[in-house]
C-alpha cells in the first residue's frame, strides 16, 4: 500500500545550476566552495500522523561519485515501514459500521456462517472468532479507520551524468520500488545546455513509468457491492512525464528558475482500499460501493523557484501551478530562509502553503436512488482542501568534510464537509482533517 500522500505529487524539478552559478551563491553567502569530490548523504526519518493514523521510518542513503571528465554517478537506496490507521473512505455514522480488511470474501457470505478466512492488509491471514477481530467495528462518531495498514518499502536508484559536447550535459538515471502490493520501475532521460556565459541554462526531460498494483485480495470490480467483495486480478499503469526548464542569473545575488511538466499516466487509477459510503434519504448508511476513478489523467504544472542571496543569508522562494482533467486545480508557495549563524552552522525555517479544488468526481457520499454515476471516490486526497507545513532545519559542519543535520516539520489539512446534509449526518465531523509531524535526521560526508 502506498503512504497517503498528504496534498499530491509535486512534479516540479530541483533548480540545476552551473557550476559557475554555485560559485556566485557561495561567494555572496561566504562560504567555500569546495572541489569536486565523493559524498555520501545519509537521513533517516519518522513521519507521524495523530489520531493513531499512518506512520512510516525511512532510511536513505545516497552516494555520488565525481570523475576526472566531470561526469557523476550516483545511487540511492531507501528503506522504510509503515503502519498504523488508514481511513477506508466511507463517512463516520451515528450507529456502528462493520467493515473486513481487504480479504477474497463476502461479507454476507452464508457458506460456513461464523467463520470465515479473512487476509488483512499486512498479508496476515486471520480467522472470525479468533485473532483480530474481523470484520472490525468502528464506534459511533468516529471516522473509520482500517488499524490493520502495514507494509514495508525497498527502493533504489541509479544516476549516470556526463558532458556530451561544450557547455552541454546529458543525465540518465532508473528507479525501482517494490511494496507488498506495487511494484514500479522507471527511466528517465535531461539534456541541460549552458549558454550565455553560463548565465543561462535550458534543459529537457523526460521519464517513462510501469506501476503494477496488486491490491491484497485482487482489485476490487469498481463501484461494486462492497459487500459482496467482487475482485479481479492485478492491474497496471503507465507513466509519461516531459520536463522543460530555464534558470537564468539574474543578477549577482539572485538565481530563477522556470519549469512546465507534462504528465500523462493510463490504466489503473483507483485506490483498492477506498470505499463510499451510499446513504438513503434521511442519510442513514445502507451500504457502501467501492470507488472508481477515470483510467487517463493528465496534469500540467507550472513552477517558478527563486534563490536570493544577502551578505550571509539566502532566501529561496517557489510557486507552483497545476491542473489535471480530473478537475483540481493546485497552487502551492514555499518559503525557505537559511539564517547563517557561523562559517559553519545555519538554521532554516520553512513556511508551505497549499491549496487545491476538489476532483469532478469526488463524493462524500452517495445517495440511494439516485442515478448511477461511472466514476465516484471518497477519498480525502480528491477534496478541496488548504493545506500549511511549518518546519525547520539546523545544520552544523561537524568537520570540513562532514556536515549533520536536523530537521522537523509540522503539517496540518483542513477542509469542509459538504454545505447540506442529510439529518443522518448532522453534527458528525465529515472531513477530519489531518496533523502530522515530521523529524529528519542527516548524515553528509565528503571524501
Amino acid at each position: 500500500m502506498q503512504l497517503n500522500q498528504t496534498d499530491g505529487k509535486d512534479n516540479s524539478v530541483q533548480l540545476k545550476l552551473s557550476a559557475a552559478v554555485f560559485s556566485v551563491l557561495s561567494a555572496a553567502q561566504g562560504y567555500a566552495v569546495a572541489d569536486p569530490t565523493d559524498v555520501v548523504d545519509s537521513a533517516l526519518m519518522h513521519y507521524q500522523e495523530r489520531d493513531g493514523r499512518v506512520a512510516t521510518t525511512e532510511v536513505v542513503v545516497h552516494a555520488r561519485e565525481t570523475l576526472s571528465d566531470d561526469s557523476t554517478s550516483g545511487i540511492s537506496l531507501t528503506f522504510d515501514t509503515l503502519s498504523g490507521g488508514s481511513p477506508n473512505g466511507a463517512l463516520p455514522s451515528k450507529t456502528v459500521q462493520t467493515f473486513a480488511r481487504p480479504s477474497g470474501h463476502s461479507l454476507s457470505s452464508s457458506a460456513n456462517p461464523g467463520v470465515q478466512t479473512y487476509t488483512t492488509a499486512s498479508g496476515q491471514i486471520v480467522t472470525s472468532g479468533s485473532g483480530p477481530s474481523v470484520p472490525y467495528t468502528i464506534a459511533p462518531g468516529a471516522l473509520p479507520i482500517d488499524s490493520s495498514f502495514h507494509d514495508q518499502r525497498i527502493a533504489a536508484n541509479l544516476d549516470w551524468s556526463t558532458p556530451i559536447a561544450p557547455l552541454t550535459t546529458a543525465s540518465w538515471g532508473a528507479n525501482f520500488s517494490h511494496e507488498l502490493d506495487f511494484a514500479s520501475l522507471s527511466a528517465n532521460a535531461t539534456v541541460a545546455h549552458d549558454f550565455n556565459e553560463k548565465n543561462t541554462n535550458l534543459s529537457a526531460g523526460v521519464n517513462l513509468e510501469y506501476d503494477e498494483i496488486r491490491p491484497i485480495g485482487g482489485a476490487p470490480v469498481p463501484m461494486s457491492d462492497y459487500a459482496l467483495f467482487k475482485k479481479t486480478g492485478n492491474q497496471n499503469k503507465q507513466v509519461a512525464d516531459l520536463l522543460l526548464g530555464i534558470s537564468q542569473v539574474m543578477t549577482r545575488r539572485w538565481l530563477t528558475e522556470l519549469n512546465l511538466s507534462l504528465d500523462n499516466s493510463n490504466g489503473y487509477q483507483n485506490d483498492p482500499y477506498k470505499i463510499v459510503s451510499a446513504l438513503d434519504a434521511a442519510g442513514n448508511t445502507v451500504g457502501y460501493v467501492f470507488e472508481n476513478r477515470p483510467r487517463n489523467r493528465s496534469r500540467n504544472s507550472l513552477y517558478w523557484g527563486n534563490k536570493f542571496a544577502l551578505d550571509h543569508d539566502t532566501i529561496d522562494l517557489s510557486l507552483r501551478y497545476m491542473t489535471d482533467n480530473w478537475g483540481i486545480k493546485s497552487e502551492t508557495a514555499e518559503l525557505r530562509y537559511r539564517w547563517a549563524l557561523s562559517d559553519k552552522s545555519y538554521f532554516e525555517p520553512q513556511f508551505r502553503y497549499y491549496r487545491q479544488d476538489a476532483a469532478n468526481f469526488f463524493r462524500f457520499y452517495l445517495m440511494q436512488g439516485d442515478p448511477l454515476v461511472p466514476y465516484a471516490s471518497a477519498d480525502p486526497r480528491l477534496a478541496a482542501f488548504d493545506a500549511t507545513t511549518l518546519g525547520i532545519r539546523w545544520a552544523t559542519q561537524i568537520n570540513r568534510s562532514s556536515e549533520f543535520s536536523v530537521r522537523l516539520e509540522s503539517y496540518q489539512q483542513t477542509g469542509k464537509g459538504p454545505a447540506v446534509v442529510p439529518p443522518g449526518l448532522q453534527g458528525l465531523n465529515l472531513y477530519p482533517g489531518l496533523k502530522a509531524q515530521l523529524i529528519e535526521v542527516g548524515l553528509k560526508i565528503q571524501f
